[in-house]
C-alpha cells in the first residue's frame, strides 16, 4: 500500500486545521506559539502599552490573547516595564 505525502500530511494534521477552524476564538497550538513567540510577546507589549495609556478598551482583547497563549500549556509573564516572556 503505497501512500503519498499529502495522505500522510492530511493523516498528521487533518484534524487540527478543522479543530481551529471550528471555534469562535482562534487557537494554536503550543509548536506555532513556539515558532511565532516573539511575535506574540511583541504584540503583548504593544497591547499592554496601549492600555497603560488609558486605552481601557484594549484590556478584553489583551486578557483574549493571555487566554488564548495559556491554553496552549504555555506560560505568560509580564515585567514592572510591561515587557512579556512566553515561557514554552
Amino acid at each position: 500500500m503505497s501512500r503519498t505525502l499529502n495522505d500522510m500530511f492530511s493523516e498528521l494534521f487533518g484534524g487540527l486545521y478543522s479543530d481551529m477552524m471550528n471555534n469562535n476564538e482562534p487557537q494554536y497550538p503550543k509548536i506555532e506559539i513556539q515558532f511565532r513567540k516573539k511575535e506574540f510577546e511583541d504584540t503583548l507589549n504593544e497591547m499592554w502599552s496601549n492600555y497603560g495609556t488609558g486605552n481601557v478598551a484594549q484590556l478584553p482583547e489583551y486578557q483574549k490573547q493571555v487566554k488564548i497563549i495559556k491554553e496552549a500549556g504555555c506560560k505568560v509573564l509580564r515585567n514592572s516595564a510591561g515587557k512579556h516572556k512566553i515561557i514554552i
